[in-house]
Order: structure tokens, then C-alpha cells, then sequence
């Protein structure tokens, strides 16, 4: 597919990022919402995020922000390195984060000119806000029952570390204190299991009626088969999580309600600690970029 800036000149849809803790139902609400008429999801990216950290040099070589695009894309990209370098434009972010998100529109057969709203969504690094929200962007952030977030820590091998219910208390209150960071007015927050209630509000705050896609197909569907985790994906809203939270002992939760009450207090501190955590997955973005850099010029 050949993506020339000058095809999408004349679409300015809106921006918005979900934002939540990794294991907190983020891909079933950007499942949900690619269905809606007016609405492309990209899957999960740290690229609008990232681009606060990189250097005057990085932001203005389009080669190596296609590269951290593809890098930053842990569920993998929908477009390819020349077609993500086609979407850049150095000198304007917003216009970047715009086409990047319509190529996918074109990628899944969807008509740009009918896209109203490109959304992004991150679940690792949360620290960085400031540049998306300069470019107009909006924040969904989604919140799931504690719970069932630990609870699922036990299911995946990236959860191993926060099995500790302390630990964990640590690591939620360190998302919460950057999502008590998010300007209010551009900020609008979803419970998990209301996602089938609220969306109707959430449709209404994006800008977008609850008019489906005809033809076409979600970037979830053409991603979500690589990650085991997205089993059942495609079949609609569907929660047990009344069912996850009794696989917790009573130890467990004595001990995650006592870590909950300790880590609240210092949350203002815990926005070093995101930082800190954002900034090593940066570290290895860098070097999963610079392997995509050597590749392309192979």
C-alpha cells in the first residue's frame, strides 16, 4: 500500500488514548469501540507516550520514528516500516498520530475520510502525557476491581514479579498517581465491568453514535490471534470477573488491602517510581529500534 501525507491532507479526526494498568480489560474496551462507525483503534502502542523521551535528532528522522512506532507496538503493527514512515511529519505530532492512525484505517478497509476519532492505547508506559494532550488529545482511563487485576497477575509470565500482593499494591498506586495527574477536563474515566452501561456515555464523549462499521474489519481482529490472552476477543463484552476474585485467598486480600493502605499515602511519591519503570521500557524500545534500523538498512 502506497501512504503519501497528501491522502489523508484534508481529515483532521480527534485523538484519544485509553489508559490503564496492564491486565485491566484496555483491549476489550478498544475492541468494543473499533466496531463504532467513525472510530479506528491502532493496537497497543507507546509511541505517542515515548515521544517525550526521545532526542531533538530522533524526532526529526522519520526512519527513526518509524522504527520506535514498530518498536513501541508490543501486540505488532498493521502497517509496515515504509508505511509508517510515510505517516511521519517531524515537525507536527498531532499530524503523525492522525495518519498513522487512518493508514490503519486503510489497512482494515475503512473509508479515512468517515474516521471522526484515532485512539491509541498504552498499559506500560503512563508517565508521559503532556505531548499527547498538547497535540488535542483526550484520556480514557480505565479502571478494573484491584482484584482481578492481581488475580490475573498469576495467569501471565509478565505478572510474576507482582504476585506479591504488597508489591502490587505498589505498582497499582504508581498508575493512580500518574491518572490523578490527567487534566480533568480532558479526562474521562470507565469501569471494567460497566463497559456494556457506559458505552453509550463513552460514545457520546468521543464524539461518535452507536452506528456500526459495514465492511471493512477491526485491527483487533487482525492482531488479537498472537496473543493468547485475547481468546474470545471478537465475541463481544463478556466479564466473570465475580468468578476470578474468589480464586484470591483471604491471605491475599488481607495482605493487598494492607499494602493498598500504606501505598495510598505516598502516592505522590510513586510518580518516581512509574517514571523509573517507564524508563527501562524505553531503554529496551531504544534497542528493539535500533535492531528494526539495522534490518531495513540490510
Amino acid at each position: 500500500m502506497n501512504i503519501g501525507l497528501a491522502t489523508f491532507e484534508n481529515i483532521s479526526p480527534a485523538l484519544a488514548c485509553i489508559y490503564s494498568l496492564p491486565r485491566s480489560g484496555s483491549t476489550v474496551l478498544i475492541t468494543e469501540l473499533d466496531r463504532l462507525k467513525g472510530i479506528v483503534c491502532l493496537p497497543e502502542s507507546y509511541f505517542p507516550q515515548i515521544l517525550e523521551l526521545l532526542s531533538p535528532d530522533e524526532l526529526s528522522d522519520p526512519s527513526r520514528l518509524a522504527a520506535f512506532f514498530l518498536a513501541s507496538s508490543p501486540s505488532g503493527s498493521l502497517l509496515s516500516f515504509e508505511e509508517a514512515q510515510a505517516c511521519m511529519v517531524p515537525a507536527d505530532h498531532a499530524k503523525t498520530l492522525v495518519r498513522l492512525g487512518l493508514a490503519c484505517a486503510l489497512k482494515t478497509n475503512r473509508e479515512p475520510s468517515q474516521v471522526a476519532i484515532v485512539i491509541w492505547k498504552t498499559t506500560r508506559i503512563v508517565s508521559r502525557w503532556k505531548l499527547f494532550a498538547e497535540a488535542g488529545g483526550r484520556f480514557l482511563v480505565l479502571r478494573r476491581n484491584p482484584l482481578n487485576v492481581f488475580e490475573s497477575q498469576f495467569r501471565v509470565d509478565f505478572g510474576y514479579y507482582n504476585r506479591n500482593p504488597l508489591r502490587f499494591a505498589a505498582f497499582q498506586e504508581s498508575y493512580e498517581a500518574i491518572f490523578s495527574r490527567l487534566p480533568i477536563d480532558i479526562t474521562y474515566s470507565v469501569d471494567y465491568e460497566s463497559i456494556p452501561e457506559q458505552l453509550t456515555a463513552i460514545q457520546s464523549w468521543l464524539g461518535v453514535g452507536a452506528e456500526h462499521w459495514i465492511g471493512g474489519e477491526s485491527s483487533m481482529a487482525k492482531t488479537h490471534a498472537k496473543e493468547a490472552w485475547h481468546s474470545g476477543l471478537m465475541d463481544g463484552f463478556q466479564s466473570h470477573d465475580s468468578m476470578k476474585r474468589q480464586n484470591i485467598s483471604t491471605r491475599q486480600r488481607l495482605l493487598l488491602k494492607a499494602g493498598q493502605s500504606m501505598a495510598k499515602p505516598i502516592r505522590p511519591i510513586l510518580v518516581l517510581l512509574r517514571d523509573y519503570y517507564d524508563r527501562q521500557i524505553m531503554k529496551q524500545i531504544r534497542i528493539a529500534a535500533d535492531e528494526i534500523l539495522l534490518k531495513e538498512s540490510r
